[in-house]
């Protein structure tokens, strides 16, 4: 049990569970030699200081020394079993499904419903004074024994599930089954009574008996078959809980999420299986048939049985069987039920619940053979190449029983019942089971670097790296291995062997001299949108062609002053003067040290003036400089001798009543002349300008001077002369023409001045 329910069962789980052998930790799994033996009764039982001193065993005593009879009035019952495998093997078809081939020669005998005084009449050699002379019954007797070679072939399934969590997998053995040997004795009611060791009387009782041809042979050769081919089958279903199963998942070879093969996974496994259905036809013996038996004082002092031929011979002779009877009988399987529940405790440590139920113990059925229902609880330790196992059983009789097993690479061997043997009083089973074989593991692809590729596909398997580049290293992700990648931190195109060009100028930004902006090879991938020769991050005037020493600048006039910082561009001038060749503030191409009107531009025949009225007078000393005038009148309109004497006479005889700004009717006729003057001359204006001695306070004179002013210009207003003509302005006693001091200082100093101005 404990290897049938391992994780490293493989083609030995077959045995238990035809499902197991998918999803296996097997990629192939054979075993070479298997064998076990079991032995069970609940009646006899061998004290422990005789189990293991084979000496004893031939001591006259040994029967009522070391042998223990359970005597409790209940019928009592036997088995025993034996099993070898022959070269067998299973073989992993893909993830998901496994294939298997067994042979194994199997054989099991049992008795039951035998009555504990037939029993004891049995293991007394029938010499029992208490039970002697005394009718006796025992109802259902039943002796079984089959001996057969089955050659199987399992295939097993994961049965697909909507959640990863949850796993089933389903499997099933069908087993050509070819009989060696085989027997059965039924009595429905042996009645009986011994009238001594040597007599006895029979009752009507009736004997069904059957055994294959060569049952009394000496030898019996597992593989001379001698039933017609039988058919039988193993059927099973797993059920596994995996709720972490994310932590048994791996990356390999540029697929994601595969499973671990080399792993269990499940935390909770549950598995049903029905096992053994089927039959074997075999033919009886010429000298085994049903016969009933009604004898009285039977003698048998004459009667030697040492082997079953002699036992056949005895039958024939005393119960007038017909030799040339033939028949045949089928002989069942031993079917049984299933149930294995496995729970994982901690890594690598489990324990098990495997119920078994057997079936087919019924009276119905006459000839088949069976196990024992148990209920097996099993803490184990499952690693690869080692286990270890603590198998505890109790059987359908109550009794329980420890032992141990070992899995030591490709040999097993252990005992259900070594400990209780080893520790008990006495025991009433033994067994024992070994097997070599031949395991190849599942893995996971070998992967030196653990970089998810494995060593078959790496082509640097000793360096960590990805899979599109078949497992080299490609640091920056740029689809070229670090090997050939000249910038392995950074990623860029195959064609620059892997270097990043930000600008996209062809030239990797290691060997640009200018990495942000594309330029030719010829620069260092530098730009020059002037084409000067000069890079423009360098260039301070990158959008027009200059020279190296003015850093890419022009200089129209090559006076080593840019363009954009010589105030005359196309002159060569000098540094002081910011490119000029002198100094000309107003740009008239006049220097300022001969400019007369340094901040008027003007031409040079005028010394840089101006002349604003094209009169020939430069504005420098033309008082009429919006007017075209004469010389001799420094550059205004030329005033007539008979006009000026007009404006003369105009301010000469201009009187005001004293203290007053009231015109002196004297002053009439002048003025007229006046305004009739500036009537008729376009352009001509007049401007009038008001002043007082200094006698009284200045606010009073200067009030004066402004209303004396005003007065002539209303008076010349009156007279048709336009408003816009006259411009009237006072000074008080600010301006005096002569010595205040005296009576004719005074007398000029009040005065209204005039004079003629031009547009």
């Amino acid at each position: 049990m404990p290897f049938a329910q391992s994780n490293y069962a493989g083609v030995s789980g077959l045995a238990l569970q035809p499902a197991s052998i998918a999803d296996s930790r097997y990629r192939f799994d054979m075993i070479v030699f298997g064998g076990d033996f079991s032995a069970s009764n609940n009646y006899l039982a061998i004290k422990r200081q005789a189990l293991f001193n084979p000496s004893l065993w031939d001591d006259i005593d040994f029967g009522s020394e070391y042998v223990y009879r359970h005597l409790n009035g209940k019928d009592k019952s036997g088995m025993v079993s034996v099993g070898m495998y022959l070269p067998s093997f299973m073989i992993n078809l893909s993830d998901n499904s496994a294939l298997a081939f067994s042979t194994r020669v199997r054989g099991g005998f049992n008795f039951d419903n035998l009555t504990e005084e037939f029993a004891t009449l049995i293991s007394e050699s029938f010499d029992y004074d208490p039970l002697l002379n005394k009718n006796l019954t025992n109802a259902d007797l039943s002796i079984q024994t089959n001996l057969w070679t089955e050659f199987g072939v399992s295939y097993a399934n994961v049965i697909p599930l909507n959640s990863e969590k949850h796993f089933l997998k389903g499997g099933v053995t069908l087993k050509c089954l070819q009989g060696i040997a085989s027997g059965y004795a039924f009595v429905n009611n042996l009645n009986f009574r011994l009238n001594g060791t040597d007599s006895l009387s029979l009752f009507n009782s009736d004997f069904n008996y059957g055994l294959s041809g060569n049952f009394d042979d000496d030898n019996i050769d597992p593989f001379d078959f001698v039933s017609d081919p039988g058919f039988g089958m193993d059927i099973g279903f797993v059920y596994e809980y995996r709720p972490y199963i994310e932590d048994h998942k791996y990356n390999m070879d540029g697929r994601e999420g595969l499973l671990r093969p080399d792993q269990d996974k499940y935390k909770l496994r549950v598995g049903i299986s029905l096992l053994d259905l089927g039959r074997v036809k075999y033919s009886k013996s010429y000298y085994s048939q049903d016969f009933t038996a009604d004898v009285r004082d039977w003698d048998l002092s004459q009667v030697n049985i040492e082997t079953i031929k002699d036992l056949n011979d005895t039958l024939v002779n005393r119960f007038n069987l017909d030799p040339n009877a033939k028949e045949t009988f089928l002989m069942r399987m031993p079917t049984a039920l299933s149930i294995q529940v496995d729970y994982n405790l901690a890594k690598d440590f489990y324990i098990n619940f495997s119920p078994y139920f057997a079936l087919r113990k019924g009276t119905d059925i006459i000839s088949k053979t069976h196990y024992y229902t148990s209920f097996s609880l099993t803490p184990r330790y499952d690693l690869k190449w080692f286990g270890a196992a603590l198998p505890i059983q109790a059987d359908e009789f109550g009794r329980v029983r420890a032992g141990l097993a070992f899995r030591l690479g490709p040999v097993w061997i252990g005992s259900n019942s070594l400990i209780t043997s080893c520790l008990g009083s006495k025991t009433y089973n033994a067994d024992a089971y070994v097997m070599m074989k031949i395991p190849v593991f599942r893995h996971t692809e070998r992967d030196r670097d653990m970089d998810a590729i494995s060593d078959k596909l790496d082509l640097c398997p000793d360096v960590p790296g990805v899979w599109a580049q078949k497992g080299c290293p490609d640091t920056d992700a740029d689809g070229i291995t670090d090997d050939k990648d000249e910038c392995p931190s950074e990623p860029g195109p195959a064609a620059l062997k892997g270097c990043p060009d930000r600008d996209g100028d062809g030239i990797a930004d290691k060997n640009d001299k200018c990495p942000d902006y594309a330029g030719p090879v010829e620069l260092n991938g530098c730009p020059d949108k002037d084409g000067d020769g000069i890079i423009d991050p360098k260039d301070e005037c990158p959008d027009q062609p200059g020279s190296i020493e003015l850093k890419g600048c022009p200089d129209r006039d090559h006076d080593g002053i840019t363009d954009s910082k010589d105030k005359c561009p196309d002159q060569y001038g000098k540094p002081e003067l910011d490119g000029c060749p002198f100094a000309d503030y107003d740009k008239d191409g006049v220097a300022d040290e001969l400019d007369k009107c340094p901040a008027t531009p003007g031409p040079a025949k005028y010394d840089g003036c101006p002349d604003t009225d094209g009169d020939g007078i430069h504005d420098g000393t033309d008082l009429c400089p919006n007017t075209p005038g004469v010389p001799e009148n420094n550059g205004c309109p030329a005033i007539k001798k008979e006009e000026k004497a007009v404006i003369d006479r105009a301010f000469s005889a201009l009187e005001f009543e004293t203290g007053k700004a009231v015109i002196k009717s004297v002053s009439y006729f002048s003025l007229n002349e006046l305004a009739q003057l500036l009537k008729t001359k376009e352009g001509w204006n007049v401007l009038l300008s008001g002043h007082t001695d200094n006698t009284g306070t200045p606010a009073k004179n200067m009030e004066l001077s402004k209303n004396r002013a005003q007065a002539v210009k209303e008076y010349l207003i009156g007279q048709g002369v336009p408003e816009f003509k006259i411009k009237a302005e006072w000074f008080g006693q600010e301006k005096p023409i002569a010595d205040n001091k005296t009576a004719a200082g005074r007398q000029k100093n009040r005065r209204v001045e005039m004079k003629i101005t031009f547009d």
